[in-house]
């Protein structure tokens, strides 16, 4: 009998146990989720990357990842049998929300309604990968008003009263710095049953980036992941530190045809006149030299793919 089998005989004993008392309700809910995918929310601080992670874990560039509105609320996204958008308003009712995608990304309009008046947004996209796993993009707490700060908080606590909705966090960490710690601390109150790291990812993110994306910046990253996994503090707060680098997850998830055949181009291309390409960003998107890719198309591709 797997942990899994284990676990559903024992709230079926305990749902027979429970029979019209206050505890009913909350053993049929936990029976109920358990068969569902897992439910992983995404935290961390403004420009942390946490819509590149969703769209990596996705497979789809689904999640805006400029300042529009909607990335001040919490979204969920889930395995639909069609693509749809609703808002969920304070109050629980919902309405669907017009939608389209701008250059590969959802764009969500809010129309009249805003973010304040709304607890969430809600997606629906066919997707084999969302069919394991139900991902909730949290807002950057701190590019948020007080009122949204404190709901975004509340949402990945729970309360005595209300279990936290989610199963497992993911706290992508930007720089390496004490102001994280106390990022991580505000939803993990020492007094909050649900502050358990087990279920708590570090993530250090736009790992690439360490170094000025050096072709060694990875290796570096992973040495600094460890070492922050062995601080005090942080071990407190999460069960491990691993480095991501987000740009190349959600490149690699969504790459095009298109781009495929650009980089194959540039592999075919002069090696001498593509190594003097790489030498500086500004050279690599706006240099003439002659190899196969316009200077336009190498723009592009940095932009997607990152400095790594």
């Amino acid at each position: 009998m797997t942990l899994l089998d284990q676990t559903r005989h024992v709230l079926a004993l305990a749902a027979k146990e429970a029979l019209d008392t206050p505890l009913a309700a909350s053993i049929a809910q936990a029976q109920e989720r358990l068969d569902d995918p897992l439910r992983v929310a995404v935290a961390g601080r403004v420009k942390a990357g946490k819509s590149t992670l969703v769209n990596a874990m996705v497979g789809e560039r689904i999640a805006p990842t400029d300042a529009r509105e909607c990335t001040r609320i919490v979204t969920w996204y889930r395995d639909g049998v069609t693509y749809r958008v609703a808002g969920v308003a304070v109050d629980g009712s919902r309405s669907p929300l017009r939608f389209d995608r701008d250059g590969g990304a959802l764009h969500v309009e809010l129309d009249t309604t805003s973010p304040e008046e709304l607890s969430a947004i809600e997606v629906e996209w066919p997707s084999s990968r969302l069919r394991e796993m139900t991902i909730v993009d949290t807002p950057g707490i701190d590019s948020i008003t007080d009122g949204l700060s404190a709901r975004a908080e509340r949402f990945l606590m729970g309360s005595d009263e209300r279990p936290t909705p989610t199963d497992a966090v993911l706290y992508l960490l930007r720089h390496v710095h004490a102001a994280d710690i106390g990022f991580l601390e505000a939803f993990h109150d020492d007094d909050m049953a649900a502050a358990n790291p087990v279920n708590s990812i570090g993530v250090l993110s736009r790992a690439d980036e360490i170094g000025a994306a050096r072709h060694d910046a990875m290796s570096s990253a992973q040495r600094i992941a460890q070492r922050w996994a062995g601080d005090r503090r942080l071990a407190r707060l999460v069960q491990a530190v691993v480095p991501v680098a987000g740009l190349l997850a959600e490149g690699a998830s969504t790459l095009r045809q298109a781009e495929f055949e650009l980089f194959a181009a540039l592999a075919r291309a002069d090696r001498g006149l593509v190594d003097e390409l790489l030498v500086s960003a500004d050279r690599f998107a706006r240099s003439s030299a002659p190899v196969g890719v316009v200077d336009a198309e190498r723009a592009a591709v940095l932009d997607r793919f990152g400095l790594f």
